[in-house]
């Protein structure tokens, strides 16, 4: 169930034209069919789309790296290209599965707490206020300071992808300035910045969505959004008028009132907060 979020997960991890996604993508799938072939005791596993359990993919990918030495492992038959275990594809698409699992299980705690939420911001503000859960063994050594800094920058990430998945289902994965709906290309802009106030970082209020040139410029403080939700831009875009570039894709969005949200406008106080941040 997890396939098309892991993909969007790979495409979004990685350098775009390297080709990784669908490489590993396939290898998952080349898995299930070992795994018919021979399940060593992982027939759970068949359906590597269901399994949301850190520890047992842990467990699946050991015993994968142990048979792709294993020169004659059942798994080496059945027109199954050998390549993509032989040569350790398997084994890494199921690392980036094991680091994606967790992500996908509280992005969608988080969105059911959202969908299902009627109270008033603040008190969604305390719902969403939770961490991820990490499985003991998600880092080798959780007491070592190395293993403190990936469990921190591994919450941080997740916490990041479940506010992202808010905000584009919330704008219906469309810029609320240009309206590009390729998500891909599509940010989920802070109003407030992720390391600025803790209480902020998950509320739909402190979020927008803008295309990625966008999100550079209003991360930047060179636009931002007024009284009435219409873009403004900065003293600094009206020094650079003169450029044709900066005419096409901001002095004509001036003014312009952005596609609200489907639920959770843009908080005023926020957007006052940003505005006084900038050279408005």
């Amino acid at each position: 169930m997890f396939r098309t979020d892991f993909e969007t997960y790979l495409n979004e991890e990685n350098v775009a034209g390297s080709g990784k996604a669908s490489s590993y993508l396939k290898a998952l799938d080349w898995l299930r069919q070992m795994l018919e072939i021979e399940s060593y005791g992982f027939s759970d596993c068949i359906n590597i789309w269901s399994v949301q359990s850190v520890a047992r993919l842990s467990d699946l990918r050991a015993l994968v790296l142990l048979e792709q030495k294993n020169s004659s492992s059942p798994w080496y038959a059945g027109g199954i290209p050998v390549s993509y275990l032989r040569d350790g594809y398997c084994a890494a698409a199921l690392s980036d599965l094991i680091r994606f699992v967790p992500q996908q299980v509280f992005v969608d705690k988080l969105l059911k707490i959202y969908d299902s939420h009627v109270d008033d911001e603040a008190g969604l503000a305390t719902q969403l206020d939770i961490d991820p859960e990490l499985p003991d063994d998600y880092v080798y050594d959780p007491k070592s300071k190395d293993g403190q800094d990936l469990i921190r920058e591994a919450k941080t990430r997740i916490g990041q992808a479940a506010f992202r998945k808010m905000i584009l289902k919330n704008y219906q994965n469309s810029c609320c300035i240009t309206g590009l709906d390729i998500p891909i290309l599509n940010r989920a802009s802070h109003i407030i910045g992720w390391a600025e106030r803790k209480e902020t970082r998950m509320l739909p209020s402190n979020g927008l969505c803008l295309s990625a040139t966008y999100d550079a410029a209003f991360d930047k403080k060179l636009i931002s959004l007024d009284e009435k939700y219409r873009v403004i831009i900065s003293k600094e875009i009206r020094d650079h008028y003169s450029n044709n570039h900066v005419k096409v894709y901001f002095e004509c969005r001036e003014g312009q009132v952005i596609t609200y949200p489907v639920r959770s406008k843009p908080s005023q106080e926020f957007l006052e907060t940003h505005r006084k941040a900038g050279n408005f």
